[in-house]
């Protein structure tokens, strides 16, 4: 069996954070670029996080969805093509 060590969680941690960042940032790129394309893709990595992690909630995934249903609004609205 491995050893955890406390430096061994940090790394967990932060890497939990960069992967939950990216997700949220690629999902608010959406507004810039296809929602379409870019929400699965935001999703993906919040479920990579969330398998990493289950106690999380996903409270991540659930912030990648409601932001990328904005984004498709947004830009529907606006007239822009949103795939």
């Amino acid at each position: 069996m491995r050893e955890y060590t406390p430096e061994y969680e940090s790394f967990r941690d932060d890497a939990l954070a960069v992967l939950n960042g990216a997700a949220v940032t690629v999902a608010v790129a959406g507004f810039w670029a296809k929602p379409v394309f870019m929400g699965p893709l935001a999703l993906i990595v919040a479920l990579l996080a969330y398998f990493m992690n289950p106690a999380s909630k996903g409270k991540t995934i659930v912030a990648v969805l409601v932001i990328t249903l904005l984004a498709l609004l947004g830009r529907w609205l606006g007239g822009y093509a949103v795939a």
